[in-house]
Order: C-alpha cells, then structure tokens, then sequence
C-alpha cells in the first residue's frame, strides 16, 4: 500500500506509542491462548495443563514451535501496527532497507563476538552486586525456572534437533525481537522524545526485562544496548537481526556441543567470565563502533531520514 493511501491514519509519535502498548498488551493475551489452545487441542488434554505438558521433555520440539508461534504474534501485530500509523512505507519503517556495503557485516560479526565477551563479564559483575537475601532467593529461583523451560525445550540429540533450534530459538525470534524491540519501539521513543541516546537505552532496557532474569539483566542489557546503536547507525533492522541471531546461534551450539552432560550443561547456560575480559570485550566494542559509524555514513544518512 503506497503511503498516499494512508495519509489520513499518520499520528504522532505520543499516538503511535499508544497504539504500541496497546496493541503488546493485547498481542501477548492472544498470542498465549491461541498457541495454548493449538497446543491442547493437538495433544488433546485441558487448557490448564498445557504449560505444564510443554515443560516435558518429550514434548521439546512442541514446546519449540509453539514459544516459536506465541513470539510472532506477540511481536510482530505492534510492530506492523506502529509501522502502519507511521507516514511512508510501511516496510521501510519496520527497518526493512538494503544494508549499505558489506563492511557492516564484518563490524557487526565482530561485535557479536566481542558483546558475548561483554555480557560475560556482565553477568559476573551483576552476582557481585549486594542485595536482599529474600531478593536473592527469588531471583535465583526465576533463574533456576528459565533455566529449566529452556533445557526442556532445547533438548537436543541429533544435528535435525540442532537445525530446528537454530530455526525456532534463534532465527525466528531474531526477526521478531528486533522488529518489535529496534524497528518499533526504539524508532518510536525516538521520534517522541528527539533523542536517540534515551531511545536506544530505554529500550534496552525492556528489551532486558522482558526476558524476566535478574542475573541476565545487565547482560541483556548491554546486548539490546549494542543492537540499538547498530540500528541508529545503519538505518536497516538487517545488521541487528544478524547480530541476534548470532547470539542466540552460538548459546544453542554451545548447548547443542555439550549435550548428554549436566554439568556441562549448567556451565554452558552460567555464562559467566572474568570483570577483566568485560573491560577488553568494552573497548574492542567502542572501537568497532566507530568504523562502522564511518562505514554506514551515518552523518550523511542521518540527515536523509524524516520521522
């Protein structure tokens, strides 16, 4: 639909967040019923016991597909509907343009690997952090929950199980993560507030907390923090698609390599590394940053953009 047609449905920025968290708060209830109903109607038990059947080992590659299903609604209803209320394409302003020179690609590979490092170091300096022990203990037992639906629905034991993975845990949400998280609301605290520092952390900020983990929350953080500059500079949702998906492809891999051995398994998902390699990992970023700033143009198509 060319943007003429839609010249009478442009709002504001302040209308267009409106809509945005409306539209996440009723994306999120239907996307939970219509994936727990598909879910029990094909196992042919009660809605009420879905949840739990999905936690079942047994069941991995159903619970995969069906966290899979939930995400895409979920995510991607507000991002279309912010991106229709938006003035112009509605493609281009989901973040769907052409990367501009392969460059980009090699900076933002290189800055995957250097923000594992960092959130690493992260997740490190978050347990050094005092806090209440009736806090503690709540946040290790949420961590201990996620922990547990993730190997559940990770159970992997054939390079089949580990294609679907990387389909379902980090292609799929890649895409839509970013285009609800960068393309949408990003974009959108931006245009609302001028100010794209305030855009990239806030929203990096419930990027983090929408994965509810206490001990990842820094880790997450820094993540959506680098996903956010990789989307200011570079205009396209591309580049931050690909260094998501990376992320998620490489804690797969790593799960996948250590199959079959617990204590493995729990080292694997820790994730932990030494404050020092955050310090390295901190300036390696900084530095990638920069030539990819000089790569994109961002100056020049910083200036070419209208909100």
């Amino acid at each position: 639909m060319r943007a003429i047609d839609r010249s009478l449905l442009h709002m504001s920025p302040a209308m267009r967040m409106a809509i945005f968290i409306g539209t996440t708060g009723i994306s999120l209830i239907l996307g939970a019923f219509v994936t727990f109903s598909l879910v029990a109607a094909y196992l042919h038990i009660g809605l009420a016991q879905t949840q739990f059947v999905l936690l079942q080992p047994g069941n991995a590659h159903i619970s995969l597909f069906a966290n899979a299903f939930a995400s895409i609604i979920s995510f991607l209803i507000p991002s279309i509907a912010v991106a229709f209320f938006t003035s112009g394409s509605v493609l281009k302003n989901m973040g769907f343009k052409s990367v501009a020179n392969f460059k980009l690609v090699n900076w933002v590979i290189l800055l995957a690997i250097a923000g594992l490092l960092l959130s690493g170091a992260m997740a490190t300096l978050t347990e050094l952090i005092p806090i209440p022990a009736t806090f503690k203990t709540w946040a290790m037992d949420l961590e201990e929950t996620y922990k547990k639906a993730m190997l559940a629905m990770t159970k992997m034991n054939s390079v089949f199980d580990l294609v679907i993975n990387l389909f379902a845990v980090a292609f799929l949400p890649a895409i839509v993560e970013e285009l609800y998280f960068r393309g949408a609301l990003q974009t959108t605290i931006k245009c609302w507030t001028g100010n794209y520092i305030i855009a990239i952390v806030v929203t990096s900020i419930i990027f983090s907390a929408f994965h509810f983990s206490y001990f990842g929350f820094l880790s997450r953080m820094v993540l959506g923090i680098i996903l956010g500059y990789i989307y200011e500079y570079t205009k396209t949702i591309w580049l931050p698609i690909l260094l998501h998906f990376i992320n998620n492809g490489i804690a797969i891999i790593a799960l996948y390599s250590v199959h079959g051995d617990p204590n493995k398994v729990n080292k694997v998902m820790d994730e932990n590394l030494p404050i020092y390699w955050g310090v390295i990992a901190g300036v390696a970023v900084v530095t990638i940053f920069v030539q990819l700033k000089k790569d994109a143009n961002y100056e020049g198509l910083d200036q070419s953009i209208q909100h």
